[in-house]
């Protein structure tokens, strides 16, 4: 039997959210009855390119210097999809979404788009050219309730399901063997370890992370932060860093393999602005890290206050450091119970194997309903 050809579309494969699932996804899917594309579209953010080849993709880069320049790539996008006998589109991230769009509607296929956010907080141009363009896809597969929601309130597409990402729970596991990084356990000692994982973005708010690690250091509470991650918030966090001058943060940097430095994590603490639904947060959860969270995009869906995580009130750091001091150095509330009870959250509803045998019932239906 012939497979079933899908073809993904991204803007990059770098150590995003987003991007690290296409290899984790393709690991369990069902590669007798589907075949796996990927194009993306900036050469330097090529880090998971690697991986989904030996996880049996076909990875092509349609270079492209700007955004401009990456909608001009729906010609050739659509030349692909002949020449490779694909039959679906999947694309990713709103630019992403939009050369996709206009690619499937000059090849005429079924285009289906991964909601990740949340509609209302991207730029004005993203916003106009993904409305303007949204009429030529199938079917939105939106990864939170909120992002759902957002689209739903602007009726801009009718056929949209929610399909929440997922992580590999057996790999993402107390009980996994990962690297032992000697540095690390030396600068934590005996001391609880607040950490996040992420792509410093604006939107991260690692200001407050960073403020909450002041607020500690200048209380001497036995906490040190860890953070792990890069992007163009890292200079206002290194200038912060000194500024404050914080002996009690870790700043590991871009890394292969997070869950190594997860490994030494306590609490996860996201003090972001939105969001859609963090597959770090799942991956933290799914370790036993207990979530701190402020209640933006899908998070609300995931973590439930005070049964198996913290959900805060707000991005006052004085507030965060007394939800940290009450629930994880407090007697009153059983921090162990609120570990077990993340992992058991993401086991029974956000497993990667849920996740895949959902798209592929989407792309099987896609299919069938063109016939």
């Amino acid at each position: 039997m012939e497979k079933i050809k899908i073809l993904h579309i991204i803007k990059s494969l770098g150590r995003g959210g987003a991007e690290m699932l296409l290899p984790e996804t393709l690991k369990i899917h069902n590669t007798t009855t589907f075949e796996f594309h990927y194009i993306y579209f900036l050469p330097w953010k090529n880090q998971m390119v690697s991986a989904i080849e030996q996880a049996g993709g076909k990875v092509t880069c349609f270079q492209a210097k700007n955004n401009l320049t990456l909608l001009m790539q729906y010609a050739k996008i659509a030349k692909y999809c002949k020449d490779n006998g694909i039959q679906i589109i999947h694309a990713h991230l709103p630019w992403a979404g939009v050369v996709a769009r206009m690619a499937g509607k000059v090849a005429k296929l079924p285009v289906l788009y991964t909601e990740h956010n949340n509609f209302d907080k991207y730029h004005f141009l993203t916003r106009v050219l993904s409305a303007v363009t949204y009429k030529y896809q199938t079917k939105v597969l939106a990864v939170s309730e909120d992002a759902k929601e957002a689209l739903e309130r602007r009726r801009l597409f009718h056929d949209i399901v929610y399909v929440p990402n997922g992580v590999n729970t057996a790999f993402f596991s107390k009980e996994s063997s990962f690297r032992k990084l000697n540095d690390v356990e030396t600068f934590v000692g005996e001391d609880k370890v607040i950490g996040t994982v992420a792509v410093f973005r604006k939107q991260k708010r690692l200001d407050v992370f960073v403020e909450v690690a002041r607020l500690a250091q200048q209380k001497n509470l036995p906490f040190k932060f860890l953070m792990v991650g890069e992007g163009t918030e890292m200079p206002l966090v290194k200038s912060l860093i000194a500024q404050y001058q914080l002996q009690n943060i870790y700043l590991a940097g871009l890394q292969e393999s997070p869950a190594d430095f997860m490994k030494y994590m306590d609490v996860f603490l996201i003090t972001s602005d939105f969001e859609g639904l963090p597959v770090a947060l799942l991956e933290a959860m799914s370790m036993e890290i207990v979530p701190f969270c402020t209640p933006v995009g899908g998070i609300p869906n995931v973590v439930k206050d005070n049964q198996n995580g913290v959900l805060l009130k707000s991005q006052e750091t004085t507030e965060i450091v007394s939800q940290l001091e009450a629930k994880v150095l407090g007697e009153i509330t059983n921090f162990g119970s609120l570990q077990k009870a993340a992992r058991a959250t993401i086991v029974a509803d956000y497993s990667i194997q849920r996740m895949v045998h959902q798209l592929e019932t989407i792309y099987t239906e896609v299919l069938h309903e063109r016939k």
